[in-house]
């Protein structure tokens, strides 16, 4: 038994040439089929077994999307091995907590990451056999016959969390738990087949382009079209030659493609895009669906609990909800003593079902705070209208308390959104001797178009309550993002601290 490593060996019994993946990589189109990537998969698990991977061995592995991301992925699974996901931005201390913390015996990175991951080896004293990338894709060890039974409960991949509130945790899951949950989103949920081709825009490192565009469309036995790199421009384009049909992204990615000329070519075949991640601004999902000539569904889900909610085609889009909950999934509102709130009060979000995670990785405590009374604790905050669509107003810690009143920054972000030449926005809290918190306002223009600070002090008076408006603003060439391309607000409070933005009130 070895559920994920099936999802490409039965792709390849049932479709053996047809294109699993095309790279667009700057030099030249690549492709493989689903019989090429399941032969490279079984060489390259025979040659970890060589090398002395043993079964639930877990293996860190760093690589940017590509070609051979998917063949070392499932070379991993076939081989019987446990992934650690790390993304190819991670730090050298990032890269070393991960080895300890769980106890990998490899670690699989591409060139680009060779000389960071041999640094962490060294200065956390992990044992962990670094192996290269291209040593994989070349090696000529004898392949396995199939995948390694791996038995029942197996963990998949152990997926860390970002660490915004103290040390990363790993959060565990089961491959049955991946399988089944992409098998729901991807198929009952969004109605996918193999007639659809996803674009991977999002970085496989992370658990949302991991899910809803490899995984998914290996499961449906569709194709997966790689960009070398998020470029709006580029990727719509590729997107457009390619026949992409649908297309999963961050809020981040649809404020770009929003801002871009109004003849951009759209991609024609093009039928649904899904926006996770973040909250996104009804002003946004208006601007990109005119650029992608596609409607914009959204969803909910954390490294935790992967897409707990999803409005599907199925149901009626409704703006600013990010859908229903899944079905395999359960939602719940409530209160700071866990108490379920009722229809159109604020809480804390709880979520139960397939898209779980098994528990943090040797945390019993953690494990048993975040998932008390069976639900997984989300740490954010919404409400459920009466037919059960949720709305998600914040998360708990990019809260700002002041004078004692609950502010919710992508309230405010959403309203700034609405000027055309906002292209990001990021609403943070800082510090103050009377207020507790300042709220602060920082933004990133569309290229070329001048900061205009009274037009948005002007447009916040009108459609922000006085007690919730930004009173300190500053300017940012680019927001600085994460591996996922989510907004690091962390970052943003850190340079307000440190006195590196420059503030206008």
């Amino acid at each position: 038994m070895n559920p994920l490593a099936e999802i490409l060996e039965n792709a390849a019994k049932a479709r053996r040439d047809k294109i699993a993946i095309i790279d667009r990589t700057e030099e030249h189109r690549r492709t493989a089929t689903y019989g090429e990537l399941r032969a490279a998969a079984r060489r390259i698990g025979g040659h970890l077994r060589e090398l002395g991977l043993r079964t639930q061995d877990r293996v860190l592995f760093s690589a940017a999307n590509g070609i051979d991301f998917p063949a070392v992925f499932f070379g991993v699974l076939y081989g019987g091995g446990t992934l650690v996901p790390t993304p190819v931005l991670a730090a050298e201390r990032d890269i070393g907590f991960r080895l300890r913390h769980a106890d990998c015996a490899f670690a699989i990175v591409d060139a680009e990451r060779e000389a960071t991951t041999r640094a962490a080896i060294a200065a956390s004293g992990s044992h962990a056999k670094l192996v290269r990338v291209e040593e994989l894709n070349t090696s000529t060890a004898t392949g396995l016959d199939g995948p390694v039974d791996v038995g029942a409960g197996a963990q998949g991949m152990i997926l860390y969390t970002s660490g915004t509130t103290g040390k990363p945790k790993g959060a565990a899951i089961t491959q049955e738990t991946l399988v089944d949950h992409t098998r729901v989103i991807g198929v009952d949920a969004l109605g996918l087949d193999e007639d659809d081709r996803i674009l991977g825009v999002l970085p496989f490192t992370h658990s949302y382009g991991c899910r809803t565009a490899m995984l998914t469309a290996f499961l449906i036995g569709g194709t997966c079209v790689l960009p070398p790199r998020f470029d709006a421009a580029e990727s719509l384009a590729i997107a457009a030659e390619e026949g992409v049909t649908f297309i999963p992204a961050v809020p981040t990615m649809f404020a770009r493609w929003g801002v871009l000329p109004v003849d951009t070519a759209k991609p024609e075949r093009l039928r649904l895009a899904l926006a996770a991640g973040a909250p996104l601004a009804d002003e946004i999902v208006h601007r990109a669906e005119a650029r992608l000539g596609a409607e914009i569904r959204q969803a909910y889900g954390m490294t935790e609990a992967t897409l707990a909610t999803i409005n599907a085609p199925s149901d009626s889009r409704v703006l600013g909800s990010v859908g229903r909950a899944a079905p395999d999934c359960a939602i719940r509102i409530v209160d700071e003593a866990d108490v379920e709130q009722p229809e159109g009060i604020r809480g804390q979000i709880l979520v139960r079902g397939g898209g779980v995670m098994q528990g943090y990785l040797d945390d019993e405590t953690a494990t048993a705070e975040a998932l008390r009374g069976g639900w997984m604790h989300t740490g954010d905050i919404g409400w459920l209208d009466e037919q059960g669509h949720l709305f998600v107003v914040d998360r708990i810690k990019d809260m700002i308390i002041r004078g004692g009143n609950n502010i919710y920054p992508a309230e405010i972000e959403a309203v700034l959104n609405e000027l055309p030449w906002v292209a990001s926005v990021a609403v943070v809290g800082r510090p103050h001797p009377v207020h507790g918190e300042e709220i602060v306002a920082i933004i990133e223009t569309i290229s070329d178009a001048p900061f205009d600070l009274a037009e948005l002090k002007a447009h916040a008076a009108s459609a922000i309550a006085r007690n919730k408006r930004p009173r300190e603003w500053a300017v940012v060439e680019a927001m600085p993002l994460g591996p996922s391309a989510k907004i690091l607000k962390r970052d943003l409070r850190h340079q307000i601290a440190a006195g590196l933005l420059a503030l206008q009130s």
